[in-house]
């Protein structure tokens, strides 16, 4: 991978069975993401002095051994590709030598201010080489049994990040947070696909629904986000 930053595990990222959570897998993929764009010039800051930001469309995670608390954990993460608009990221973390979690996500540029999409402005490299060899091409999709409501979210400015919108990790806490999503969690290796469709802002409300593996949300009757775990 291009570049790599090592975390120790605490306590308060972890689950009740000592597992790194989920949501912290992300943030964690999310840090090492703008520190490998730093490398090129383009870091966080000077993203946002510019308008622009990163936008993360979809995320397939596989968790082969979740680290635990105490763990010293290496997160790994190169840019796989650029198509049209389009940037593929792969990641790994590695834990007492070993690969534990893997992931592929896709991003798009973005200008914060009006939200549009924009063409890619930032010149990075692509190193196919450290595909870590995740298929992302079929989305989640909603079954036609549309599930039930198991929890409204009215959205306040503490889930707003600097993007001016509900940051990705926050889907990821209300995802873990459905009935069923424990008997995934309990096991500590699981597969996870989420797919962002509509950006959640402040004040909105979103309705949040499950059926079997799949969790979804709907904000202003539309499709916010929908994830499947297996």
């Amino acid at each position: 991978m291009h570049t790599y930053e090592t975390h120790i595990i605490k306590e308060s990222m972890c689950d009740c069975f000592r597992r790194l959570k989920l949501q912290h897998m992300f943030i964690m993929m999310q840090d090492a993401a703008y520190k490998d764009l730093l490398t090129y010039g383009c870091g966080r800051k000077s993203l946002l002095d510019k308008d622009v930001a990163f936008l993360l469309r979809r995320s397939v995670v596989e968790v082969i051994n979740a680290p635990r608390a105490d763990d010293t954990v290496v997160v790994g993460t190169s840019q796989i590709s650029l198509q049209g608009m389009t940037y593929t990221r792969d990641f790994i973390f590695i834990c007492n030598d070993e690969i534990c979690v893997k992931a592929s996500t896709q991003w798009f540029l973005c200008k914060i201010s009006d939200k549009s999409l924009i063409r890619p402005t930032i010149q990075t490299i692509s190193y196919s080489g450290d595909s870590v060899g995740i298929s992302i091409d079929n989305k989640p999709e909603i079954p036609d049994d549309r599930g039930e409501i198991y929890n409204t979210i009215k959205i306040g400015y503490s889930a707003i990040d600097g993007n001016m919108h509900v940051n990705n990790t926050e889907y990821v806490s209300w995802v873990c947070d459905a009935p069923n999503a424990i008997s995934y969690l309990d096991e500590g290796h699981y597969s996870f696909d989420i797919y962002f469709k509509k950006e959640v802002i402040a004040h909105d409300t979103v309705d949040l629904y499950q059926i079997n593996n799949v969790v979804y949300g709907i904000s202003q009757n539309q499709t916010s986000f929908i994830a499947k775990f297996k």
